[in-house]
């Protein structure tokens, strides 16, 4: 029996690629939380938690990104990709809320710790650019 895997092998490398940077930011931020906070496991598990709904959050929009192009160019319609791109914003807005709503109700969550990896992709797009740039010289 055949594995469907809906995911590209281009979003997948995407998120291996963010991840090691997902996860040294989380680390900081953890740090500078025990800081102030102490040992803090409300936080971890809410930096945890935002984080995996960020590659969850990520994988959807590179998936539904290349389902809206894919439309397009089978239809010429587009219409119909901007309705895919619209109800994919949709979907991407309720895990956030969903996400906001639980840390807000559950006491082992930190708000913050579960809404500060959302943050994350400008500023790990923006190292990476500066890592590629340094390693070509320019």
């Amino acid at each position: 029996m055949e594995v469907i895997n809906p995911m590209s092998r281009m979003v997948r490398d995407e998120l291996k690629g963010i991840l090691p940077y997902v996860l040294a930011i989380d680390a900081v931020a953890y740090l500078v939380s025990f800081i102030f906070l102490g040992v803090n496991y409300e936080m971890a598990l809410g930096l945890i938690l935002g984080s995996i709904l960020l590659l969850v959050n990520m994988a959807l929009l590179g998936g539904h990104s290349e389902q809206a192009i894919n439309l397009y160019r089978l239809t010429g319609d587009v219409s119909r990709a901007k309705r895919k791109m619209a109800m994919s914003y949709a979907i991407r807005s309720v895990i956030l809320a969903a996400a906001l709503f639980c840390s807000l109700k559950l006491d082992f969550l930190n708000t913050i710790g579960v809404m500060l990896p959302f943050l994350y992709p400008k500023p790990v797009y923006m190292i990476k650019t500066f890592i590629s740039d340094k390693k070509e010289g320019k």
